[in-house]
This record gives structure tokens, C-alpha cells and sequence, in this order.
């Protein structure tokens, strides 16, 4: 019986290892399997560009020709110059012009006739890298013959202001501001009320969403009256110029919205904004003479 019982042990033994050799043959690679997971990348902070442009007032139907330059600020203290060579686009309502950066970041663009009309022109500058930037000139009316009506030229108005001072000078007069220009990360911040209005603009404020306060400031020929019902005012009257929000960076100027590097904020109930972004899309040219900033009205 042992001797049957060990011959059928191996026959079933047997015929399991013939079994398994029949069987299909796969292959499996000793690759390591590793867990699955999604990576996002963040997209790139775009860097704080700075634009100032001269001439800011131009003549209406004329070639104009601009010079930008163009300015890194991302760090405040140590603002630098855009290096050459870098693509610049500038955008002025359907108008679209390109170039490159030469030297000490300046770059310029030739507006054609057909482009320079109205009162005001808004533009767009973009350099890959940096958030684009607003510029804003102001279109005077060509001089009429000598046997025509003229327009008498208004003189160029003079600001002088100091920084921790209160007191500033207006076409030499000495005069008082609400609140002194300060620094704050490393930009001059002053009332923005008082610059506005000394142009002749007209400065409007909604403050009825807490969330949303809003600074509006209308030109000279688009004056905002809140005394009169909204039907009562051309369609135009209810566009501000430049509106700003309080504690936020984004800026609305002719319909274009931006970024600011300083959020306006609010001080003793007056407005203070950046000055050199501010007062450039103003009209101003603003020169810099420490411990004085000069500021000259470009009509």
C-alpha cells in the first residue's frame, strides 16, 4: 500500500509541474511602481513696471512722437532700468506700435495724425515679464490763422512740495495741504483731492459699499455733478477719468484697468495716493530736486 500510495504522489506532482509548463509565459519588469500625485505650478509673479512718458501733452491731428522710460520697481529701494533690448508694445486704442528698449531703459513710438484726437489719449505699455502699465497725455487744439479766433495758452502751472511738510507752494504762493506727503515703502503719498482740483478736475467719492470705496476723478471737460440727477447729465459726465479704490491696487484710467504698486489709503478722511503715478496721469511732470518735489503742469 505504501509502495501505490508514494507512485500516485508523484504522478499528481508530476502532472501539476507539466501543467505549469503549459501555461502561457508573461514577463513582468522589476519596475518600481511609485504613488501618483498632481504637481501645480504657481504662475509667475509678473514684476512692478514703471512708465513715465514725455511729452505728456501733445498737439491734436499732429505726429507725435513719445519717449517712454521705462523702470523696474518691484524692489522700491532699489528701482532699476528696464535692460536693453527688450521687446516693448504700446497700445493706444486700435493703434498698435512695437520696439525695443535702448539705453537707460528709454524707448520711444511715433503716434500718427489720424491717432491723436480728442482731449485726452490713453495708452497701454507692455514688456513680457511686467505688468503692463497706463500712460495718459493730453491733446491740445491746434493754433488756429492769425485772422481766426484763438485760444489763449494757459500758463504751466509750478507745485513745489517737501515731504513731512504741510505747506506747499503754488506758482510760488504758499499753500496749505490736508495732510503732509509721506513716505510709504519707499513711494511719496500725498492728497489726492488737492492736486485734482488745482488742474481743475473734479474729484467725486462712493464710499456706500465699505468693501469697495471708490475715488473718481473727472477731467476738466467731463465733470461729474452729484448734486444733478444722473438723467439729467450727458452719458458722458458719468465716466470718471481715473477711478481708485481705497486699500486696493487696481486703478480704472480712461476704461483700462491696472495695477498700482501702492494701494491708496485713507488719512484723517483724506485720500492719499502714490504721487508719480498719480500726478503723471494728471498732467504733471514730476522732478525730483531733494529735498523738494517740483511739479509742472504740462498745459
Amino acid at each position: 500500500m505504501k509502495r501505490v500510495f508514494r507512485k500516485v504522489v508523484c504522478i499528481v506532482l508530476l502532472l501539476g509541474v507539466l501543467g505549469c509548463s503549459l501555461l502561457p509565459v508573461t514577463n513582468f519588469s522589476a519596475q518600481p511602481v511609485f504613488a501618483q500625485s498632481q504637481t501645480y505650478f504657481a504662475p509667475l509673479a509678473l514684476k512692478a513696471l514703471e512708465v513715465t512718458a514725455y511729452p505728456l501733452a501733445v498737439t491734436e491731428n499732429t505726429e507725435a512722437s513719445i519717449t517712454f522710460t521705462l523702470r523696474d520697481i518691484t524692489s522700491a529701494s532699489t528701482p532699476t532700468a528696464i535692460a536693453p533690448d527688450s521687446l516693448v508694445t504700446v497700445m493706444v486704442g486700435n493703434y498698435t506700435t512695437t520696439g525695443t528698449v535702448e539705453t537707460d531703459g528709454k524707448t520711444s513710438v511715433t503716434l500718427p495724425p489720424e491717432v491723436v484726437t480728442g482731449s485726452r489719449l490713453v495708452g497701454v505699455v507692455i514688456v513680457p515679464g511686467y505688468q503692463r502699465m497706463v500712460f495718459s497725455l493730453i491733446v491740445k487744439p491746434m493754433q488756429l490763422k492769425d485772422n481766426a479766433l484763438t485760444v489763449p495758452e494757459r500758463s504751466p502751472l509750478e507745485l513745489e512740495l517737501q515731504i513731512g511738510r504741510s505747506w506747499c507752494r503754488v506758482n510760488d504762493k504758499p499753500t496749505k495741504l490736508p495732510v503732509a506727503p509721506y513716505l510709504r515703502e519707499g513711494r511719496t503719498m500725498v492728497p489726492v483731492r488737492f492736486f485734482a482740483e488745482v488742474l481743475g478736475y473734479t474729484v467725486d467719492y462712493d464710499f456706500s459699499d465699505p468693501a469697495m470705496k471708490k475715488v473718481m476723478i473727472y477731467t476738466p471737460d467731463n465733470v461729474s455733478n452729484a448734486a444733478m440727477d444722473e438723467k439729467q447729465q450727458p452719458e458722458k459726465n458719468n465716466r470718471p477719468f481715473i477711478t481708485l479704490f481705497i486699500d486696493q491696487t487696481t486703478v480704472i484710467i480712461g476704461g483700462i484697468s491696472v495695477e498700482m504698486d501702492t494701494t491708496p489709503e485713507l488719512v484723517r478722511g483724506t485720500t492719499m495716493v502714490p504721487l508719480r503715478f498719480v500726478a503723471q496721469t494728471l498732467g504733471y511732470y514730476v522732478d525730483w530736486m531733494p529735498p523738494l518735489v517740483k511739479l509742472t503742469s504740462s498745459f
